[in-house]
């Protein structure tokens, strides 16, 4: 953390490297008084393809994360969010940039948190009028995208009662919170001790390394997709064959759907839902499917059809299931976190 203590008293710097982006941009920056940084710029855009942030991470060394955003996708804003967890990086955000709307949930992905007083703005989520739905369609949405956040919220560490104080803003009159709201409502978990710093030192074009990942690199990225995907299609098997897979896949606590769980409860955990299910089917979307390895870590996301029945119970189901896992890496890989949710 030591890095985010130098990277404040560098802000300027920080400002000084940002250009206008429309799209999310990735820069990293580095200083003579702190370890690389990365920069997140732009807006976030649905689906928006998230592989090169990992390839910029990897190849920069950044462990603290900065944004200069106004927002944009929520679904987005949260995937980067949990990439930054998974990959156990930081982030900063400094009064100098903005990191306001969806990019505010981003934020929360840092382990460690730090903020300039106003720098974080948040609202209530909305469409736009030329969204083609009818008012009932965009209320039930709304509605399901603030559980989706209060949900995030509350697996980053972060009080839902957050959400409070944006559902009275709408876009037009964001609320950019205090340092003493950030603290309470955890949005910040770290209160930095302000160092002396000589900026004049800085250059003024910080060198930028390299941004294509390396053929390890990008094997490992490779190794956790096949790791994961084994482990989905190996849902599909008897329950025995399955439940042996799960042993051997997890470590002994897990973050399970945003709690601590321990590896005997996750077992029967599965055990219930495979003998609810006895015939399981899954076949994951390649496309979908979104890698970042970082700090010995693996986060591996994506879609998957899934279909299941119960001939004893005369009961079939079937639907588009959006997953995440997060891999420690090591001789015997393990998962360290899991979430799913049904699209539909």
């Amino acid at each position: 953390m030591r890095s985010v203590l130098r990277v404040v008293a560098v802000a300027s710097i920080i400002a000084a490297s940002i250009g206008s982006a429309k799209a999310l941009e990735y820069k990293p920056v580095s200083s003579p008084d702190a370890l690389p940084f990365l920069i997140v710029s732009g807006e976030f855009k649905i689906n928006e393809p998230l592989n090169e942030f990992s390839r910029a991470v990897t190849s920069s060394g950044a462990r603290v994360i900065v944004f200069d955003s106004g927002g944009g996708s929520i679904g987005s804003a949260m995937q980067l969010g949990r990439m930054i967890r998974a990959a156990g990086l930081d982030t900063l955000q400094v009064r100098q940039l903005q990191c306001a709307s969806a990019c505010s949930l981003a934020f929360m992905g840092g382990v460690r948190r730090v903020a300039d007083a106003g720098s974080i703005g948040v609202h209530r989520s909305s469409f736009a009028p030329d969204s083609g739905m009818s008012t009932d369609e965009a209320v039930s949405s709304v509605q399901a995208a603030t559980a989706d956040i209060m949900s995030y919220m509350t697996e980053m560490g972060v009080d839902p009662k957050l959400m409070g104080v944006a559902l009275t803003y709408d876009r037009s009159d964001m609320r950019y919170l205090s340092a003493s709201e950030m603290a309470e409502l955890r949005v910040t978990n770290f209160i930095p001790t302000p160092q002396s710093v000589d900026t004049s030192q800085v250059p003024s074009t910080p060198s930028l390394p390299p941004a294509q990942a390396s053929v390890d690199e990008r094997q490992l990225e490779s190794a956790a997709v096949a790791f994961i995907k084994g482990l989905i299609e190996h849902h599909g098997d008897n329950a025995d064959l399955a439940i042996a897979q799960v042993q051997t896949s997890y470590a002994g606590i897990v973050d399970y759907y945003g709690k601590p769980t321990d590896l005997n409860s996750i077992i029967a955990d599965k055990r219930s839902y495979f003998q609810r299910w006895p015939e399981r089917g899954y076949n994951l979307h390649d496309e979908s499917v979104i890698v970042t390895c970082a700090n010995e870590r693996c986060m591996v996301s994506g879609t998957y059809d899934w279909v299941v029945r119960s001939l004893p119970r005369h009961k079939q189901a079937k639907g588009v299931a959006r997953f995440s896992y997060t891999i420690a890496i090591g001789p015997n890989p393990k998962i360290i976190a899991e979430t799913s949710k049904v699209m539909r």
